[in-house]
């Protein structure tokens, strides 16, 4: 029987966390998959575009954490999921979705990972990746632009009317769940390292 761990990344809108665990994806090869919380917006069809607009999706209620724990529970039992795919221009999920077969190691990336209890209790190693506010910035306007096609005037609106009070009111205080600590300004090499320790101790 195969056993699975599940290990979650947290902290800030550009801390690192997808840098991060696209290294460790580079490292154990074939023997893990990635999820992120990103992908489980709640289904907003029912919207408008300008009502979509208005939502604060960096507030815990914009998540579908029970669509996400379900599957983090059926990929920790050895089953394959459809992972939702979202779409950041429309802001609505899209009719398709990506097949995630089960792997022993399952990453788990996204801000608000560790608000949620019934994550944390699934959860075998819990991670949060420490920035300070002036890298996360430029890093979420230059990811926003050119990734998700979003105008610089509405990343930055954003960033000041939600992003920036969400993190100070519900991430920042999710290190004092965290198992490990780490710098998202360090050398991304030397960060993988540490927590590959990390696993391969909790694997073993």
């Amino acid at each position: 029987m195969n056993d699975y761990y599940l290990i979650g990344f947290c902290g800030g809108s550009g801390a690192g966390k997808t840098t991060l665990v696209s290294q460790l994806l580079n490292h154990y090869d074939n023997k893990a998959v990635a999820i992120e919380l990103d992908s489980y917006y709640k289904d907003f069809q029912n919207l408008t575009f300008k009502e979509r607009e208005k939502i604060n999706f960096d507030h815990p209620n914009s998540f579908d954490i029970e669509l996400l724990k379900k599957h983090l529970t059926l990929l920790k039992s050895g089953e394959k999921i459809k992972k939702p795919i979202y779409n950041f221009k429309t802001h609505k999920r899209q009719a398709n979705t990506n097949v995630i077969n089960p792997n022993t190691l399952i990453f788990l990336e996204g801000t608000l990972i560790f608000h949620f209890i019934e994550l944390i209790n699934i959860i075998n190693l819990k991670i949060f990746i420490e920035t300070k506010e002036s890298v996360r910035y430029q890093r979420r306007i230059d990811r926003d632009i050119k990734q998700r096609g979003r105008a610089i005037s509405n990343v930055k609106k954003q960033y000041q009317n939600t992003v920036k009070p969400m993190h100070e009111k519900y991430i920042d205080p999710l290190k004092s769940v965290a198992d490990v600590i780490i710098s998202g300004e360090l050398d991304i090499v030397d960060s993988a390292n540490r927590i590959i320790k990390k696993i391969d101790l909790l694997r073993s």
